[in-house]
């Protein structure tokens, strides 16, 4: 037969059809929930009470707004505004007065405050129906299912507020219509939000294994319906001598075949099969009628509720899309029904477009067709091996690469653990090796720790020193530029003048330039001294010499040599050309206060030392 093939080349369009039952049921939640939530906000029974007088009995009825009252007697109902009622209760006075002034308030309060919040919940009610019905037709449905639930969620904590805020009453209440409307109203879109595992229930478990269980006898086999997970078929058996209808069950490794139906082929006299599409076709109505009485139960009466129990059945049917077959043989028509509730619908779907034309060639004598269906089969099982394939390989570049960001990991606290290598040490600024002592290094310490150039090197023990004073920073800089100045003139030898001691300490000469006082940075010199007193007067400076760093040393004079430089001082290498200077200015600085604690035999002693 030329045409079967076509089925191959031009599959029915049945089969690319993608059900979204959960969508479908999210949809129609998602709706309900809006509906609800916007009429509980216009009911006006929230909460209802009965109070009996005599042969008269009294209903309240409280809404989110206001108080309405009706009697037994003439049926007449009053109704008030909570904020009318604290009005006119401000009027009077006492202190019950006041308490019931205080509850009509909390009323309207907790009124408006929940009428915002449902008001709210409505809109986002709103944009996940919009949402929903775009997920549908492609799009994706886990942003429609959260904002689903979300407006949900909200209805029920619009609720909780009110209740948290409405007044105490020593009246019996009951809910009414309106609290029972939010309540399931907020069920309705939580419900909703988990249409993701009502679609895992309606599409069942996922395969395990790429090729479906089949019968594994020498029959042709057609199946009719094979579960998500594969491991349950309703087949077809057909050869040249049976027909059989069977269910195939995987135990283990092996196949369990079932008889659903088993005749001779010369006694199988006709095929039928209806499709239910009646079911898809009016699948909005059966949804509406089902949400349309279940409100009514709520507002009207609950007489609806049959209504709505068919109604919800009949949208149950259509989610299963069942469809009826009868084989007629010799002995009577044998019906059986299949769905696509937890099946594979692909394969389904084209098992239901093939199966009549294919039990009408059986009926004309001729094989069991089965090869667009096993080709069907057989791509289904290559995606499947394809697609865990890739998942696999997914699952195993992200666990490689966790394990290489956990040693990268383990190795950087490792190297963090262990001591650093000695030429990764950090350098202390006095380990660092200097270069050659600068010009202001050379500044000797303070007069009376180093030797003139007429005097004898050696610790001096008769002179007491004071500490040395900071040098301010400008006094340095001037220091330093005056040593760098370019050297132009000769300098003239210089004399040691001895002057004898004089009798009268006043009457020593005064001396312009006296010596700088030394940078802290210099090394003191390594002779050991006598503590000094607390506070004594600087020596006379007329026989005091100029700082080295100032002026180059004299030269020797009488075959006497220059002094040793002192203990920690830096050495100045030879100077290989030597080149005359000349003196530099004079540098005015501000002397320390002097004060006199010696007497006047001292003072000769000391002169007389410092000028033998």
């Amino acid at each position: 037969m030329g045409d079967d093939a076509s089925p191959v080349a031009m599959p029915a369009s049945a089969v690319t059809v993608n059900r979204k039952s959960g969508a479908q049921l999210a949809l129609a939640l998602t709706v309900f929930a809006l509906v609800l939530a916007s009429n509980s906000i216009l009911n006006e029974s929230w909460l209802t009470t009965t109070q009996e007088v005599g042969d008269v009995s009294f209903t309240g009825d409280y809404s989110l707004t206001e108080l309405a009252t009706s009697n037994s007697v003439n049926d007449d109902v009053e109704s008030e505004s909570y904020e009318s009622l604290y009005d006119d209760c401000k009027d009077l006075e006492g202190e019950e007065i006041e308490a019931i002034c205080a509850d009509r308030k909390d009323m309207h309060d907790a009124g408006y405050v929940a009428i915002i919040m449902l008001i709210v919940s409505s809109i986002l009610l709103l944009v996940a129906t919009v949402m929903q019905v775009r997920s549908m037709i492609g799009m994706g449905q886990r942003i429609p299912n959260l904002i689903s639930a979300i407006g949900g969620i909200f209805v029920g904590f619009s609720v909780l507020v009110w209740w948290l805020m409405f007044p105490e009453s020593e009246i019996d209440l009951e809910w009414g219509q309106g609290l029972w409307m939010a309540l399931v109203a907020s069920g309705a879109g939580l419900i909703a939000g988990f249409s993701g595992t009502i679609q895992s229930w309606i599409d069942g478990p996922p395969r395990m294994r790429a090729q479906g269980v089949r019968s594994g006898t020498d029959m042709n086999e057609f199946v009719l319906k094979e579960s998500s997970c594969g491991d349950h078929t309703l087949s077809i058996l057909a050869d040249s001598d049976l027909i059989r209808v069977v269910r195939v069950e995987r135990v283990g490794a092996s196949p369990s075949i079932k008889d659903v139906l088993a005749t001779r082929r010369d006694s199988y006299t006709g095929f039928s099969h209806q499709r239910l599409d009646w079911l898809d076709d009016f699948k909005g109505l059966w949804w509406v009628l089902a949400g349309a009485s279940l409100i009514s139960s709520f507002m009207i009466s609950a007489l609806f509720l049959i209504p709505f129990t068919i109604a919800a059945l009949l949208a149950l049917l259509q989610l299963m899309d069942p469809e009826r077959f009868v084989v007629s043989t010799n002995s009577g028509n044998h019906p059986f029904y299949i769905n696509r509730w937890r099946s594979n619908r692909e394969l389904t779907n084209l098992a239901m477009d093939l199966v009549d034309e294919v039990m009408i060639s059986v009926l004309r004598g001729d094989d069991l067709d089965t090869s667009a269906l096993d080709a069907r089969a057989d791509q289904i099982a290559e995606i499947f091996s394809a697609e865990r394939e890739a998942k696999q390989e997914t699952e195993q570049a992200a666990a490689a690469e966790k394990e290489a960001l956990i040693e990268a990991a383990n190795a950087a606290a490792a190297a963090a653990a262990q001591p650093p290598a000695p030429s990764e040490l950090p350098v202390s600024p006095s380990e660092i090796p200097q270069g050659p002592p600068s010009t202001v290094a050379q500044i000797p310490p303070p007069p009376g720790q180093i030797p003139g150039p007429g005097t004898v090197a050696g610790p001096i023990e008769s002179v007491p020193q004071t500490a040395p004073e900071p040098v301010e920073e400008d006094v340095e800089e001037a220091l330093v530029e005056q040593a760098e100045e370019p050297v132009s003139e000769p300098v003239p030898e210089r004399e040691v003048v001895e002057e004898p001691a004089p009798e009268d300490p006043v009457a020593v000469p005064a001396v312009t330039i006296p010596p700088p006082p030394p940078l802290p940075a210099v090394a003191q010199p390594q002779a050991v001294l006598p503590p000094p007193p607390a506070v004594l007067p600087p020596p006379p400076a007329a026989a005091l010499p100029l700082p080295p760093a100032i002026m180059p040393p004299p030269p020797a004079l009488g075959g006497m040599g220059l002094p040793p430089p002192p203990a920690g001082a830096a050495i100045l290498p030879p100077m290989v050309n030597p080149q005359p200077v000349t003196l530099p200015p004079p540098v005015m600085v501000q002397a320390a206060p002097r004060e006199e604690n010696l007497s006047d035999d001292e003072k000769d002693n000391l002169l007389g030392d410092l000028s033998s």
